[in-house]
């Protein structure tokens, strides 16, 4: 009867939580329309961060553990992650190090600068974030190289 008793709360427990996540769907485009192809889209609140991957046509998911299984409700702020090209050099032993080329402007990079925020209550499937391409000083980086004395 106890072991029924724990299960039944269990169960109940698992189907509150289950029922607590809010469908996010949406996509990150630039200001004409082009798609950014690449990165992560993250959502902030005070206390977690819930990621999802852009796909190729700009489309993304939100998902506590995995894309498109929804996110709790509550307010949060927005950035875009990781949506950067790496091109690494043809000799490796010379140089290993990428030189890596931003695909969007430094600010969308946090939540804090970028100025996006949602108030997730409900599903939303339409979100479409509008990101700005890098400026010219901040479009490429390149990284360090080895040292003459390194390099065979």
């Amino acid at each position: 009867m106890k072991s029924q008793l724990v299960f039944s709360l269990l169960m109940l427990l698992l189907f509150a939580v289950g029922c607590g996540q809010i469908k996010v769907e949406g996509k990150v485009t630039f200001p004409d329309g082009t798609p950014l192809h690449k990165g992560k889209v993250a959502f902030e609140d005070e206390q977690h961060t819930f990621t999802a991957n852009i796909r190729e046509d700009g489309t993304f998911r939100m998902g506590m553990v995995k894309d498109g299984e929804g996110i709790p409700a509550g307010h949060y702020k927005v950035a875009i992650i990781g949506a950067l090209d790496e091109k690494y050099a043809d000799d490796l032993l010379k140089n290993p190090f990428p030189e890596i080329t931003y695909l969007i402007a430094k600010k969308f990079s946090s939540s804090k600068t970028s100025g996006i925020e949602y108030d997730v209550q409900k599903k939303i499937t339409d979100i479409l974030i509008i990101v700005e391409p890098p400026s010219p000083s901040e479009e490429k980086k390149k990284m360090p190289t080895l040292p003459k004395t390194l390099r065979k």
